[in-house]
């Protein structure tokens, strides 16, 4: 072969490369438009009327839920949601009627009882036939139960929701009323015999009353709750009152007055009238409790662990309990269709719950059935997730057999588009139990993410993280955690199933939680 046609026949070996290559991309390219028409959704037309916030038609893609249609109608308190099967999907031009219920929805139970949230040296708990009750923290104060501390003690007390009473050395306090009904009035009155004992009382309705008596006078919080010391001294009670309004009025009732902010009082033994005074210096409780702060500070920061509930909307609750000091995780998913009638007045189940009062319901009943504290919340969507895959570059998600098919990718470890990470996060893809797990999934990766160390953690990518999600948990917060989060090696982490059974109500399939299980969920070995 000449010279010539060796060169004739290279630059056609070239363009023939160059030809299968462009038909070859065109093969890609026409691929992935299929397949982002695959992806593309029909609209749907669904009515909304009654008693919803915004009534209405809209246009939904299809596979929308009935919750994510009336989360965006909004449900009003009153509005008539029981019959609906939250997760199931819409059709096309279906109206959906919301009817009005009779009672708006309440809440059953209340936390108002009286209980021991911390304490340090020796204290004692006696109940009315004489005995010691065993000293733990979350102890219950029953009614007639009287509390001591002894020498270098100090103690904290929980009060309903939001109230707090701090308890010094030789102090003794008698309960003998807590949340009694007088005169349509739910009345907390304790009896402080000796010592000094800090009371910061905030009412959660106009129905409380809370009262103080002591040796020489009756003690009435006022307003919406007051904060104050009192003092019982060999010749007095002293009284200084640091915010709020309280009533004080001597035993024989023959002197009474307001106690406003700024100001204390002394009640005397010997009828003397009343002496009114500026707070003292040397009155003020933080430096007096000064121990028991820090004591709890350390206790909190060693053994409370970080509890928080996550929902991935829509019908995804996670709760989970991060316990440092053993260096364990603990993650129960908790069932959307979870029975929480014995809680709240008109709801049936979890997710209705969240359409009602939001993270803040759900919080306060698993409290109260789990026996825990859940003061964190974290609310994503599809859309925060997204936001947040991109914000931290992308991240490989675990698509299962299922999804790739759909797809039209290869299972496994895969690092998504936006577009195709919208389609993996559709109730509607493969089913509703398949679309939690795959919430799960993702955010299993942005945590090993972050605990690998893979993506560090500023404060700017915390705010960025952050930005227009549904929160209480703030960037410093969510930096604080991190960096005590990263100081730990070999997380346990335990996935436990919820306890629930099967159970019919109101003709309604539901899950009842196993309560004594669920107050040790987290106890497990």
């Amino acid at each position: 072969m000449t010279n010539k046609r060796k060169k004739i026949f290279a630059v056609y070996f070239v363009y023939l490369i160059i030809v299968l290559a462009i038909i070859w991309q065109g093969y890609g390219i026409c691929k992935n438009i299929i397949s982002l028409r695959d992806f593309k959704q029909d609209l749907l037309n669904v009515t909304i009327t009654g008693n919803v916030l915004k009534p209405g038609l809209y246009r939904v893609p299809s596979g929308t839920t009935h919750f994510e249609i009336l989360k965006v109608a909004g449900v009003l308190p009153n509005s008539d949601i029981l019959s609906f099967n939250l997760a199931s999907q819409l059709s096309d031009s279906q109206t959906i009627e919301v009817g009005t219920k009779s009672e708006p929805v309440t809440l059953k139970k209340d936390n108002k009882a009286i209980r021991l949230e911390f304490f340090f040296g020796a204290i004692s708990v006696i109940s009315s036939d004489g005995k010691s009750r065993p000293i733990q923290r979350g102890l219950e104060i029953n009614v007639n139960d009287r509390l001591l501390t002894e020498e270098n003690s100090q103690a904290e007390l929980s009060v309903s929701n939001f109230s707090r009473i701090d308890v010094d050395n030789f102090s003794e306090l008698n309960f003998d009323k807590i949340n009694s009904l007088e005169n349509n009035k739910e009345e907390t009155w304790i009896f402080q015999k000796s010592g000094t004992s800090w009371y910061k009382i905030v009412y959660g309705n106009k129905n409380e009353v809370f009262k103080v008596s002591t040796p020489s006078a009756n003690i009435t919080v006022a307003g919406t709750g007051a904060d104050f010391i009192v003092s019982i001294k060999q010749d007095r009670v002293e009284i200084s009152n640091f915010d709020g309004l309280v009533f004080i009025e001597r035993l024989t009732q023959t002197e009474a007055l307001n106690l406003i902010s700024g100001q204390s009082v002394n009640v005397f033994m010997d009828n003397r009238p009343f002496q009114v005074n500026p707070i003292m210096p040397e009155n003020m409780p933080a430096e007096r409790f000064s121990q028991l702060s820090k004591e709890k500070s350390v206790f909190i920061l060693k053994h409370i662990p970080y509890n928080f509930l996550f929902c991935g909307l829509p019908g995804l609750f996670v709760l989970g309990s991060i316990k440092y000091d053993e260096n364990k995780i603990y993650i129960t998913n908790i069932p959307h269709q979870l029975s929480v009638a014995d809680y709240i007045l008109g709801c049936s189940t979890l997710d209705q719950a969240f359409l009602y009062g939001g993270p803040v319901l759900v919080s306060t009943v698993l409290e109260q059935i789990m026996s825990m504290r859940i003061p964190k919340y974290l609310i994503l969507e599809k859309e925060d997730l997204i936001r947040i895959l991109q914000t931290l570059g992308g991240l490989e998600i675990d698509v299962d057999d299922k999804a790739a098919s759909v797809l039209n990718i290869p299972k496994g470890k895969q690092k998504l588009s936006s577009k195709q990470l919208s389609v993996f996060l559709k109730p509607s893809l493969t089913g509703f139990e398949d679309f939690k797990n795959r919430q799960m999934k993702i955010m299993g990766a942005i945590v090993d993410a972050l605990s690998s160390k893979n993506i560090v953690l500023t404060i700017i990518l915390a705010q960025q993280l952050l930005a227009n999600i549904q929160t209480n948990i703030s960037p410093s917060d969510l930096m604080e955690e991190y960096n005590k989060f990263i100081t730990v090696k070999n997380w346990d982490i335990k996935e436990i199933s919820f306890p629930a059974y099967q159970s019919v109500r109101d003709g309604k399939n539901v899950l009842e939680p196993k309560l004594e299980e669920c107050k040790k969920l987290f106890e497990q070995e």
